[in-house]
C-alpha cells in the first residue's frame, strides 16, 4: 500500500483507488507495460554558450509545453537528455497529477532533466493511443501506485514499478484506430476553442471603442457623454458587519436566502454556486441588505476591482460582509455600468485608490468618487446590446466545448475499455 496517509488532501485529478482491470476484451492482450515501453535516454553534454530550449508537462494531461530557451550557464541540472517527436513524457515529481503527454513536433529538440521518464514504444504500442490511455482512471491509479511518498506533493515516480503493471490494450490497427476517432474530436474541440477565443478578443475591442466613446452609432454622432461620479448616479451602502452577520449563522442549504461575499464576484457575475445561506427569518432582520436586481457589488477588501451585476437570474440574496452595494437609478444605466466596471481604468483607479498596506480596503466614500463618463440613456442601451449579443456567442462557444468535452470523455471511456469495439478495415 502506498504510504501516503489517509488524511492526506487529494486533488482531482489524483485517483489513489486501487488499480483494477475488468475481463480482458475479445483479441485485446494483457501483458505488463514493460512488454510495450521502454526509457530512452539521449544524454547530451552542454556547453555554457549554447542556448536550449527546455518543456515541461502540465497537470492534469494537460501536455507537453515550453519553457523557453536558456543558455547552458543559465541551467542549473547539468544532466539534460534529448527528447524527440512522439517521445511519451512523465514527470517523476507531478504523475500523480496527470503531468504527461506526447512531445509534438514544435518541441523536438529540447532537453528534460532526469526528474523525466522518457519512453518509445515497441511495434505493439501507438503512442498516440497511450496518450489517449493516459485520461482513464485505471492509468492515473497505476500511476499513483509507482509513486512513493508521505504527502501527494512530494511523491516520486518509481518507472521499474510502473511497468510491471498489466494493462489490456487492442491490437496495433485498433489502437491506431481509436486514437484517429478521439483526435477528430479534439479538433472540434480545438475549433471551438478558437470560436471562442475570437469571440472574447472581439468582445475586448468593442470594450475599448464603444465604452470609451472612441466608436459611435451614427445617430448619436456630436452628443456628449456625461462625467460625473460614481456616488451622482448610484445610492452607495455597506453591506453587514461581522456583529451583524455571525458566521455561526451560515448553511450550505440552498433553500434559505444567499450571503453575497466578495468570493461570489466573479467575471462581473454573482457566482451562487460559492454563496453560503441564511434563514429565510433572519434575513428579515437585514432587510436594509436585500439585494435587487440593477444593484452592483464590490469587493471591500483584497481584490478591490471585483464587481458583479445582480441579475433577474439570481435568486433573493443580501449584501454580505466585505461588498459594497452601489444602486444606480436604473436598471439600463446599470448594465452600462457593470461593462465599465471591467474596464482596465476602472479596475485600475479602485486598486489605486484603495486604502491600506497589508490589504487594500474600499469604502463608499472611495467608490463613490470613481469618475466616469456616461452617454445618454438611448445610447447606453444600444452599447449594452450590443454586448448582449457577443456575450451570447461566447456562451454559444462555450457550451458547444463543454459538450464535446463531455461526449469524448463518454467515448474514450467505451474505447480505452473494449466496451465499445471499432471496425479495422482489411
Amino acid at each position: 500500500m502506498n504510504a501516503v496517509t489517509l488524511t492526506s488532501s487529494f486533488p482531482a485529478t489524483v485517483q489513489p483507488g486501487i488499480p483494477k482491470l475488468g475481463d480482458t476484451p475479445d483479441g485485446w492482450a494483457r501483458a505488463p507495460l514493460g512488454r510495450f515501453l521502454h526509457e530512452v535516454r539521449r544524454p547530451i553534454r552542454m556547453v555554457d554558450d549554447e542556448e536550449y530550449k527546455l518543456v515541461t508537462v502540465k497537470r492534469a494531461r494537460g501536455g507537453v509545453v515550453d519553457r523557453g530557451s536558456f543558455l547552458g550557464r543559465d541551467v542549473l541540472v547539468k544532466s539534460q537528455y534529448l527528447i524527440e517527436p512522439g517521445d511519451f513524457l512523465i514527470s517523476k515529481r507531478q504523475i500523480v497529477h496527470g503531468a504527461c503527454g506526447l512531445v509534438p513536433d514544435e518541441l523536438g529538440g529540447s532537453v528534460v532533466s532526469n526528474e523525466y521518464a522518457v519512453l518509445n514504444g515497441t511495434n505493439e504500442i501507438d503512442l498516440k493511443f497511450l496518450n489517449y490511455l493516459a485520461h482513464s482512471i485505471f492509468f492515473q491509479q497505476t500511476c499513483f501506485h509507482s509513486s512513493i511518498g508521505v504527502h501527494v506533493e512530494k511523491m516520486i515516480f518509481k518507472l521499474d514499478r510502473w511497468l510491471n503493471f498489466e494493462f489490456d490494450l487492442p491490437p496495433l490497427p485498433e489502437q491506431r484506430k481509436i486514437a484517429d476517432i478521439l483526435s477528430t474530436w479534439d479538433r472540434a474541440i480545438e475549433v471551438s476553442e478558437a470560436l471562442l477565443s475570437t469571440a472574447r478578443t472581439q468582445k475586448r475591442a468593442l470594450m475599448q471603442s464603444l465604452l470609451t466613446g472612441k466608436r459611435r452609432f451614427p445617430e448619436f454622432e456630436g452628443q456628449e457623454w456625461k462625467e460625473v461620479r460614481l456616488g451622482d448616479v448610484c445610492k452607495l451602502q455597506t453591506g453587514p458587519f461581522g456583529s451583524q452577520l455571525k458566521a455561526e449563522e451560515y448553511s450550505t442549504h440552498k433553500d434559505g436566502v444567499a450571503v453575497v461575499m466578495p468570493k461570489a464576484l466573479i467575471n462581473g457575475s454573482v457566482d451562487f454556486s460559492v454563496c453560503d445561506f441564511i434563514e429565510q427569518e433572519r434575513s428579515n432582520d437585514l432587510v436594509k441588505h436585500r439585494l435587487l436586481v440593477g444593484d452592483l457589488l464590490f469587493s471591500r477588501r483584497g481584490d478591490v476591482a471585483r464587481t458583479a451585476l445582480v441579475t433577474e437570474a439570481d435568486g433573493p440574496c443580501i449584501c454580505g460582509t466585505g461588498c459594497l452595494r452601489a444602486r444606480p437609478s436604473s436598471f439600463r444605466l446599470a448594465r452600462f455600468l457593470s461593462k465599465l466596471l471591467q474596464m482596465e481604468f476602472c479596475r485600475s483607479w479602485l486598486e489605486e485608490n484603495a486604502v491600506g498596506q497589508t490589504m487594500l480596503n474600499l469604502n463608499t466614500k472611495i467608490i463613490g468618487a470613481l469618475p466616469i463618463q456616461v452617454p445618454c440613456e438611448n445610447e447606453q442601451e444600444k452599447i449594452v446590446a450590443v454586448f448582449d449579443d457577443v456575450d451570447a456567442q461566447i456562451e454559444e462557444h462555450r457550451l458547444s466545448i463543454e459538450k464535446l468535452r463531455t461526449e469524448k470523455k463518454a467515448l474514450m471511456q467505451q474505447l480505452l475499455t473494449g466496451k465499445r469495439r471499432v471496425a479495422i478495415n482489411a
